[in-house]
């Protein structure tokens, strides 16, 4: 899953959208760009069933799309989020383009959805000085998504704690902080060269 195309500025303003219906997501999707111009940068199924649709525009139209969308969910709706100023680490963190370095500490935040993660990065980043170096969605994790942060101990504590925040607690799984990683362990990561 791609979020940026070549040449192209990443979003501002991001919505997104997590159903329990395959069906039922066509149709919000359909439903959301037939209300508001807006740009799709990501509608599909993942794994248990869920439906992942993420778009992109000027505030007034995220936010109308993603109103219509609700609308067109009905219960199927996990989950929604409306994402102003989005930080500019997200998308590279969503396509696995954040180098793998060194660092001094890395925080892990998991919960059962994808917009959970998504808004959780947003507001690691905005209020803390860390490096988004993942965020993984849905794909191969049982309806799970999870972030790797890192930076400094304090900030990637901060980081863990900003990011818990913004998530619903029926959705927060687990967070861990690992200070002083072993070298060993950070290629693995996603987008890592092991």
């Amino acid at each position: 899953m791609a979020y940026s195309l070549p040449g192209r500025v990443p979003p501002e303003t991001l919505g997104a959208i997590e159903l329990t219906s395959i069906a039922r997501g066509v149709a919000v999707a359909d439903a959301m760009v037939k209300r508001a111009t807006v740009e799709i940068l990501d509608a599909r199924a993942y794994c248990p069933g869920k439906f992942l649709i993420v778009i992109s525009g000027d505030v007034s139209s995220v936010e109308e799309a993603v109103t219509a969308g609700v609308d067109r969910a009905g219960a199927s709706l996990f989950g929604k989020i409306l994402i102003p100023n989005l930080a500019p680490g997200i998308i590279p963190a969503i396509n696995r383009e954040t180098p793998v370095e060194e660092f001094e500490t890395v925080g892990v935040v998991e919960a059962f959805s994808a917009v959970s993660i998504i808004d959780g990065a947003d507001g690691a980043v905005k209020t803390t000085d860390v490096t988004v170096q993942s965020i993984n969605l849905l794909e191969g994790l049982g309806g799970k998504a999870y972030m790797i942060l890192a930076g400094e101990l304090t900030e990637v504590q901060a980081a863990v704690d900003a990011a818990v925040e913004r998530i619903p607690p029926d959705m927060f799984v687990e967070s861990a902080i690992v200070p002083a990683i072993a070298t060993d362990v950070p290629p693995f990561f996603p987008g890592g060269s092991a």
